[in-house]
């Protein structure tokens, strides 16, 4: 089996159901083992002498076995260490653990969503946190870069971060121009996260996490003194309620914000045109949103979006996330 072709129509063998369910349990344990630092104590350490509980011996022998096994893992005098092909999926880790620790339940259940018999967001709903770490994983390769180039020339006095996640990058703006910032995140778990991080950075005399819905501007009176508003993969969820909707929310935004303000949103794309590579995320990233009932637009759809909601689209570009829209907006005249 090649493990580097985790996908339904793999032809490694007769059965290709036994490719879905191998890469179902890697992608649940490799997240798993992601979030919890497990990850990076086998790399360290090259096992985990001292890191199982007690009892759970057994658990730690087996899942070296099962890493090895499933080509992850190789030993070399005493030690585990990760193959090529563990480095190259480690790289692109994020994305697993956006989507089996933040989606993974609500995933299990979505017959049961199509039918009726449970309701996202009553009876299921996803993690906060697997989508924070997850999220800031995945940004922190594949946004990051491009979208500190879309802020090249911008000046920025104060940030605020609608649905900030784990904080990691409003501190990176906030750092690269000595600027304040406040992230607002609904999740507990990922305003914990945040604080952690925000301590960790040193910068909690000018950088603050608010944990509040950021759908509700209301509770944001920075707003009037913020130069940079960051929404990552926040507005498809107004979106949800309709296009008006948004477009209400984006016209109080503007008003709130002084003259010449930026706005920088990440965004995913349903748009069959997007570029080579989109399939690669893209349609896991439509579907998980489906079961929240948010719809995803085009760039088009955003640019007439952001114009009916008083701001001009100044550039919008493809990250290397797959089907992913990063775009700087700025308040209209």
């Amino acid at each position: 089996m090649v493990l580097s072709n985790l996908t339904p129509t793999s032809t490694s063998h007769d059965r290709p159901a036994f490719d879905v369910f191998q890469g179902f349990a890697l992608c649940a344990v490799l997240s798993s083992l992601e979030t919890t630092g497990a990850l990076d104590v086998l790399v360290r350490d090259g096992g985990w002498d001292g890191l199982a509980a007690d009892g759970e011996e057994l658990l730690a022998t087996e899942l070296l076995r099962y890493l090895t096994e499933r080509g992850m893992l190789h030993r070399r005098d005493g030690r585990y260490e990760l193959t090529p092909l563990a480095e190259a999926v480690r790289a692109d880790i994020g994305y697993l653990v956006w989507l089996c620790g933040g989606y993974g339940v609500p995933l299990r259940s979505v017959g049961d969503l199509l039918t009726g018999a449970l309701r996202y967001g009553g009876d299921t709903g996803r993690d906060g946190r697997g989508v924070a770490v997850g999220s800031a994983l995945v940004g922190a390769r594949d946004l990051v870069p491009p979208a500190r180039e879309l802020l090249a020339g911008v000046r920025v006095d104060h940030v605020v971060d609608l649905g900030c996640g784990n904080a990691r990058f409003l501190l990176s703006v906030c750092r690269a121009a000595d600027a304040g910032g406040l992230g607002l995140d609904v999740n507990a778990d990922a305003c914990a996260e945040a604080r952690r991080e925000i301590d960790a950075a040193g910068v909690g005399d000018r950088v603050t996490v608010r944990c509040a819905d950021a759908g509700s501007l209301d509770g944001i009176p920075e707003l009037a003194h913020s130069d940079l508003v960051i929404a990552f993969f926040l507005l498809h969820e107004i979106l949800a309620d309709g296009r008006p909707a948004l477009v209400g929310y984006l016209r109080d935004l503007a008003g709130r914000l002084p003259d010449g303000a930026h706005l920088l949103v990440a965004e995913v794309s349903p748009d069959p045109a997007r570029p080579a590579g989109g399939h690669l995320f893209n349609p896991e990233f439509t579907l998980v949103h489906a079961m929240m009932r948010q719809r995803l637009m085009d760039e088009s759809g955003w640019r007439e979006t952001f114009a009916a909601g008083g701001f001009d689209l100044v550039r919008a570009v493809h990250p290397r996330m797959p089907g992913s829209l990063l775009m700087l907006a700025r308040k209209g005249a």
